[in-house]
């Protein structure tokens, strides 16, 4: 009868720890030696074991694609990188956040602290529901941070906004804040809405003090398209392409303006213009132009 109990324990456990653990055969087989060696206290000494304990010996899918995303964060430099480089930086930073043990979780948010956190605001948000508490008070802290930066920021770029509104440098920095703040999920619907028009005013401001700035251009006829002023995005792209026509940026801005505006013969028209024009075209405006084309 004792062995029959013993050995219904026995599979018992092998059962519910499989559960837990099916990803990690290794911690699994140690976990099942010791709750079955020594009934109940067995299942405390995990707490007490090194983490290196369970790192020997050969490493799982699950590992290698972890440290794989760590070893691309660590060489980020986000002061200089491209956008592609900051993308995989985030997908590497949310794969630590689901895969990565709890300790390996915390040291990417104390990295993401020593780093522009601002460019990692989404995924912060997301990590202030983990699982791991402490994990998630990393990414309140930096969030409220976050917050208090910009805030501090807009506060302080608004005041001499209106003391100078041709200083193409303050533009410039006030246009940033009040982009990031949008971007930033901290603002109710109502709000939103108004900091965008802000920021439809500052970028118009920024267009006249600086004609050359093309990010200008294309934030503003974006943000008019989100604001379904029509009218003013297609004159704020036409604009830029006027002044731009060696940019395909400024021909596939204008595109998109007569995709959301349901025009299609303007859009065709846009697209004759593109074509014709000597622009040695990239993969991403080779395809615009052979879909457009297609559905012609």
């Amino acid at each position: 009868m004792i062995e029959l109990v013993v050995l219904v324990y026995i599979l018992l456990c092998a059962v519910v720890l499989w559960f837990f653990y099916r990803q990690n055969r290794r911690e699994w087989l140690l976990r099942w030696v010791c709750v079955s060696a020594f009934p109940v206290i067995g299942w405390l000494f995990p707490l007490f074991w090194p983490d290196s304990l369970l790192r020997r010996g050969s490493k799982t899918n699950e590992e290698l694609f972890a440290e794989k995303g760590k070893a691309e964060f660590e060489l980020m430099d986000i002061y200089t990188e491209t956008q592609a480089n900051r993308d995989r930086g985030v997908l590497a930073i949310e794969e630590a956040l689901v895969v990565n043990e709890h300790a390996e979780r915390r040291k990417v948010m104390l990295e993401v602290l020593k780093q522009d956190a601002m460019a990692y605001i989404d995924v912060l948000q997301k990590a202030v529901s983990n699982e791991d508490t402490e994990t998630s008070h990393y990414a309140v802290s930096m969030v409220m941070e976050v917050k208090r930066k910009l805030t501090l920021s807009m506060q302080e770029l608004s005041v001499q906004y209106e003391a100078n509104r041709r200083d193409p440098d303050l533009l410039r920095a006030y246009a940033n804040v009040i982009r990031d703040y949008i971007r930033s999920g901290f603002l109710d619907e109502r709000t939103l809405q108004q900091y965008k028009f802000t920021y439809l005013a500052v970028l118009k401001d920024l267009i006249e003090a600086a004609p050359d700035t093309d990010f200008a251009f294309e934030e503003k006829t974006k943000t008019e398209l989100e604001l379904k002023r029509y009218t003013e995005a297609e004159q704020t792209a036409t604009a830029y392409l006027q002044r731009c026509p060696d940019r395909e940026e400024a021909y596939l801005l204008l595109i998109q303006v007569y995709y959301e505006m349901k025009s299609h013969k303007k859009l065709l028209e846009t697209l004759d213009l593109l074509k014709q024009s000597p622009i040695r075209l990239s993969h991403r405006a080779l395809t615009t132009v052979r879909f457009w084309s297609e559905g012609a």
